[in-house]
């Protein structure tokens, strides 16, 4: 049997659990013997990244990389997860294309009060002092109906219930692994 592999890439507000639930995806899926990787946008940002700004175009190139990377870890059989904002429809939409049927969407969702309240990276907290721009006033497209088929609300569930939920979509899209 031909072994499946995908890339799972979670999508939100920063704040709303999606580093939290990525690595958490990864843990659960090694813990299978499942090969996968996983790709932290604020991480990827800080390196590969770092010559980007925060402007419309910038984020738009930010993606396009790290769904180079994915597609190109993908292609060597592993499973990759990815974790970014993906704020714009034309984000997800040059995701889409670059990655195609491999690309399984995740919906973090949290609303912008509740990920400030949150802030667990204090990106919030920068970006009201001035330090990084283009963050809280950023628009943030609602998902449409394609990408809002795997929504995990995470002010509705604790991080265990929105884990296993997560756990349990990627189960499908991997043909049923044994848990």
């Amino acid at each position: 049997m031909k072994t499946v592999t995908k890339v799972f890439w979670l999508f939100g507000r920063s704040g709303a659990g999606k580093t939290t639930l990525g690595l958490r995806l990864r843990a659960g899926l090694q813990d299978r013997e499942i090969p996968v990787i996983y790709l932290d946008g604020d991480e990827l940002r800080a390196t590969l990244c770092s010559d980007l700004g925060f402007q419309t175009e910038a984020r738009l190139e930010n993606h396009r990389r790290i769904a180079e990377i994915a597609r190109l870890l993908n292609q060597q059989g592993l499973n990759v997860v990815v974790s970014t904002m993906a704020p714009e429809h034309s984000h997800r939409d040059l995701v889409s294309q670059i990655l195609g049927r491999k690309l399984v969407w995740f919906y973090i969702h949290a609303p912008l009060s509740v990920c400030i309240g949150r802030d667990p990276k204090g990106i919030y907290k920068r970006a009201q002092q001035g330090q990084i721009s283009q963050l809280i006033d950023y628009p943030f497209d609602a998902p449409r109906p394609e990408e809002r088929g795997n929504l995990i609300d995470t002010t509705v569930q604790g991080v265990d219930d929105c884990y296993q939920a997560l756990l349990e979509m990627a189960k499908v899209h991997l043909n049923d692994f044994a848990i």
